[in-house]
């Protein structure tokens, strides 16, 4: 397995767990009605602040366990190297996530212009940052697969 592939796979992990995290946290939240009155924007910026600043936390645990136990499970001493290939791949991966992206803030754009609450499109914001990174991280490891 290249770097840039156990850095896609990592990745993924670690998005995974971090939107887990995420709607758990969020969820609970809305169900308690912190969101309900007019501090509920603050509450939610400061919650989704915290959950950004664990994540940079949780993305350096799973990189570590995850390059720990690949060396231990194969034996191969982790080679970091990256060449064009990877660069390509990282570049590709990059633009498609872009386009899902932008024409979904678009989206959210033409919801606000139909009348949604800011919180709705707050939280269709975050939920398009993370469907694109899923999607990056998932088109980066199959094109790893594919050996594009």
């Amino acid at each position: 397995m290249s770097c840039g592939e156990r850095d896609a796979l990592t990745s993924l992990i670690t998005t995974l767990i971090v939107i887990v995290l995420f709607v758990l946290l969020l969820l609970g939240q809305h169900a308690a009605g912190d969101f309900a009155g007019s501090d509920g924007l603050q509450v939610w910026a400061q919650s989704v602040l915290l959950l950004v600043c664990a994540s940079i936390g949780i993305a350096i645990v799973v990189a570590i366990v995850f390059h720990i136990a690949y060396s231990t499970l194969t034996g191969d001493k982790p080679d970091d190297r990256r060449d064009e290939r990877d660069r390509d791949i990282d570049r590709r991966a990059l633009t498609f996530a872009w386009y899902l992206l932008s024409f979904g803030i678009l989206g959210v754009v033409i919801d606000l212009a139909l009348g949604a609450s800011a919180f709705r499109a707050l939280n269709l914001m975050l939920a398009l940052c993370a469907v694109s990174e899923l999607f990056k991280d998932a088109v980066r490891l199959a094109l790893y697969r594919r050996g594009a």
